[in-house]
């Protein structure tokens, strides 16, 4: 995959159905932390604050979404 370097970037690498998933999956954390700084770890997005909240990220045949830090694995 190419390399990115903003969430939009990252998003519009992928063909609909996908990029729609990704865009709700991103207005949906947007949503839940407003304040979170948006980036680009590992090869996808990822959401800060006070530590990776969470990264999503978009592949072939499905959407992932992976909890970034252990109190949020613990929580859910």
């Amino acid at each position: 995959m190419k390399a990115v370097k903003t969430v939009d970037e990252y998003i519009h690498l992928f063909p609909d159905p996908q990029r729609s998933a990704l865009e709700t999956i991103r207005n949906t954390i947007r949503e839940a932390a407003p304040t979170a700084e948006e980036t680009i770890s590992y090869g996808m997005p990822a959401y800060k604050l006070n530590g990776v909240l969470v990264y999503f990220g978009g592949f072939k045949n499905h959407c992932s979404f992976f909890p970034g830090g252990n109190a949020l694995i613990e929580e859910f």
